[in-house]
């Protein structure tokens, strides 16, 4: 097989996947190159077919980890854990059906999930609510100008809100977007309840619980702390020196992080105002491109739009690399921690365009399953819960907007089903870095040659079932 060349066209695979997500429209030079991915793919198959595939078990599979001291250089060592089989968990032999919703005229970008309900927004600007069990829109909450960037769910103890400023007996979500504001909704009605205007583009949000603080991060590095009650700013930090891509809350702690890899503690008091905690400031350059956030005991899980998932222990400044992709390239996007101790992470095979979900235990890091769908696209962002029957409920968004529900056991069912595989690839050593494959452009002097078109696979070749 050529190694080399096939490392070559999955670069430029995987520097279409980033041209086709700008927020902007491509000139004519990177359309041409958006319009080589099929013919790429067509090329990769063929050397794959050519190779002698995949060995069938990883009987030694390693995890890498950096361990840093603060104001040290940066150590690597390598972990002493170890996973050579399966691990036995709830979902293994539970039974999925992925569901479609339609609406969004474009890229949706943030989702969350509430009851019943899904909220989920987008670039064409709209916030939709939609009933999971018909898997129907509900409401389409239009007001911003610009692309919607994140939401959070605000649940706001009605005794201590102004009935002049918020109707009673009704649920609210919050959205922040490019056109600089963050609007506040009614779920019951679908109208605005009000607006912030933020003086920058709004790139994530969170809410603080217990509290009337709402939480924003921006596109230019700045943390704000909003009071609901007043919708004054009670506090503004220069917080990063690029977006803020993530804002968690965890054991009363927000956790921030930036495209730039900073990584942030803080802790918020009850005026309103943060003071730093901790700044993974050793982790930097490995945490580059962060663009997820999810937090568990004193581990932080970052999904940094690499290869890997990166696992923080954030009060030793220590980081081990999780597998999750099987080749030297793809894209890791979102994360989440499920109520039971599931880590949850998004995966992109650039090979075949098709997107999957990793699940591994949350306390160990060891690998469990993979969940996949032949139709799935890149999955960007990530929600997780579980509906009243105690179902898993899980929604992703991307170029679509899908809903993966878990089905009860008792019920027959057709064959649009999908279950989880044990994928061995995933059992192999992470790697111990990441390059930046977007600023090789190098790799479009030569021209592609053409080959004859084929087919993508409808499997993964790079699956062994255990």
């Amino acid at each position: 097989m050529d190694t080399t060349e096939l490392r070559k066209l999955r670069k430029k695979l995987r520097q279409i996947e980033v041209l086709e997500h700008l927020p902007r429209e491509l000139n004519a030079s990177e359309m041409a190159k958006v319009s080589q991915k099929l013919e790429l793919r067509c090329l990769v198959e063929q050397i794959l077919s050519h190779s002698i595939g995949v060995n069938p078990v990883v009987e030694h599979a390693q995890q890498n980890e950096d361990h840093r001291q603060p104001d040290s250089p940066p150590q690597h060592v390598t972990s002493k854990q170890t996973q050579k089989s399966p691990e036995s968990f709830p979902l293994q032999n539970s039974k999925y059906l992925v569901h479609r919703l339609k609406g969004h005229d474009d890229l949706v970008t943030c989702v969350i999930v509430h009851g019943p309900c899904i909220i989920s927004g987008s670039w064409d600007t709209t916030v939709r609510v939609w009933d999971i069990r018909s898997c129907s829109e509900q409401k389409t909450l239009c007001g911003h100008t610009g692309a919607v960037n994140c939401l959070a769910f605000l649940p706001l103890k009605e005794d201590t809100l102004d009935p002049d400023i918020w109707p009673p007996n009704e649920e609210f979500v919050s959205s922040g977007s490019s056109d600089c504001s963050i609007r506040v909704w009614s779920m019951t009605t679908g109208r605005p309840v009000f607006s912030i205007y933020t003086f920058s583009e709004v790139s994530s949000l969170v809410y603080s619980p217990k509290t009337p603080f709402l939480i924003s991060g921006s596109d230019g590095g700045k943390i704000d702390v909003w009071d609901l009650q007043t919708k004054q700013n009670v506090h503004s930090e220069r917080a990063h020196g690029d977006r803020v891509t993530s804002l968690q809350f965890h054991s009363g702690l927000l956790f921030s992080g930036s495209s730039d890899g900073s990584l942030k503690v803080w802790k918020l008091s009850s005026s309103g105002t943060l003071s730093l905690v901790h700044s993974c400031d050793e982790l930097m350059s490995s945490l580059h491109g962060l663009h997820s956030i999810c937090i568990t005991g004193e581990k932080a899980y970052i999904a940094s739009q690499g290869v890997c998932v990166k696992a923080v222990t954030w009060k030793q400044d220590r980081l081990i690399r999780l597998s999750n992709h099987t080749s030297g390239t793809g894209f890791v996007d979102a994360v989440a921690v499920t109520s039971d101790d599931l880590l949850v992470a998004s995966g992109f095979n650039v090979d075949q365009g098709q997107g999957y979900l990793n699940v591994r235990n949350a306390k160990t890091g060891n690998y469990l399953g993979t969940l996949s769908h032949r139709d799935a696209p890149r999955l960007l962002c990530l929600a997780v819960s579980r509906g009243s029957a105690g179902l898993c409920c899980w929604v992703t968004g991307g170029r679509e907007l899908l809903l993966w529900e878990e089905q009860p056991k008792k019920r027959l069912l057709d064959g649009d089903t999908i279950q989880f595989q044990f994928c061995s690839g995933f059992l192999n050593s992470a790697p111990d870095s990441e390059s930046d494959d977007e600023e090789e452009f190098d790799l479009w002097e030569a021209d592609v040659k053409s080959a004859p078109f084929q087919s993508e696979s409808q499997g993964w070749q790079w699956c062994v079932l255990v």
